[in-house]
């Protein structure tokens, strides 16, 4: 996968308002990955490691989203970091764009399940 973009075209109000109304399985109060996702890449812009609209999959990446898991979740669900990168394509601001010839996988929610697939496509 080449790299995620953010769309900057909005105010923060925008964002503010796309964060509350995150799409997320209802299931066992709440799937957590989109919001511990999300969390790991402001914390990520804050410190410097992005610096532009386009999330990258790095090892800092896969850290901070292990260890903010770690610490904020405390329900059954299983942290699978490839997850949220597929599904968070539903939201309005996020753009999940594949490598060349690997557009199909980034389409099959089977595929993205697996970090080697996330990597590759």
């Amino acid at each position: 996968m080449q790299n995620m973009e953010i769309k900057q075209s909005h105010d923060i109000q925008y964002y503010i308002h796309c964060f509350k109304k995150l799409r997320r399985d209802r299931k066992k109060g709440g799937a957590p990955h989109k919001p511990i996702l999300l969390l790991s890449v402001i914390q990520l812009i804050k410190s410097g490691h992005i610096t532009s609209n386009k999330i990258h999959l790095t090892p800092e990446l896969v850290s901070i989203f292990k260890t903010n898991w770690t610490q904020l979740v405390n329900t059954d669900h299983h942290m699978l970091f490839p997850l949220p990168f597929y599904h968070m394509k539903s939201e309005p601001f996020w753009r999940l764009k594949a490598n060349v010839g690997c557009e199909r996988w980034v389409e099959a929610k089977s595929a993205m399940r697996t970090f080697a697939n996330l990597n590759e496509a």
